[in-house]
């Protein structure tokens, strides 16, 4: 197994808290350079009509990414790893893949989040998109609960 550098893409969810738990405990196996990437998605309203969006908006979603960036930093510290943290803006599978591909990553690692199947073709499978462009391997971790039920 030659994970040498680790890309973790991190939402604050009890999926990505559960995927950053075990992507951290590969990490210190493997002794990995670990990235931390939180993206900010477009607005839906930005995505699918020329609005404007309210830079109060932008504003607080930038805050809560922020607050979400230096939370999983912080799990990383407390881990004893060290850990570069970044922001970027966009739809969630092609920045992932994009960063991955600009830091040379061996591994990107997700959370999995159960949805129906009404709910998941409307708003689409980050990792199941992943699969498909990703430059490396993908481990997508579930949290514990949903594993064992």
């Amino acid at each position: 197994m030659a994970y040498r550098t680790i890309v973790f893409a991190y939402d604050g969810s009890t999926e990505g808290q559960a995927a950053l738990a075990e992507g951290i405990d590969l990490a210190q196996l493997v002794d990995a350079r670990c990235h931390l990437l939180a993206v900010m998605a477009v607005p839906r309203e930005a995505k699918y009509a020329q609005v404007v969006v309210p830079e109060d908006c932008i504003d607080e979603d930038c805050a809560r990414i922020r607050r979400i960036l230096q939370e999983g930093i912080q799990r990383f510290k407390d881990a004893g790893l060290e850990v570069d943290g970044v922001i970027r803006v966009g739809e969630a599978a092609p920045v992932i893949g994009e960063y991955a591909s600009e830091v040379e990553a061996d591994l990107v690692v997700v959370g999995h989040r159960r949805r129906g199947p009404l709910d998941r073709w409307w708003h689409g499978s980050v990792g199941h998109s992943l699969l498909d462009t990703l430059p490396c391997s993908l481990l997508v971790a579930m949290p514990r609960q949903e594993a064992n039920a």
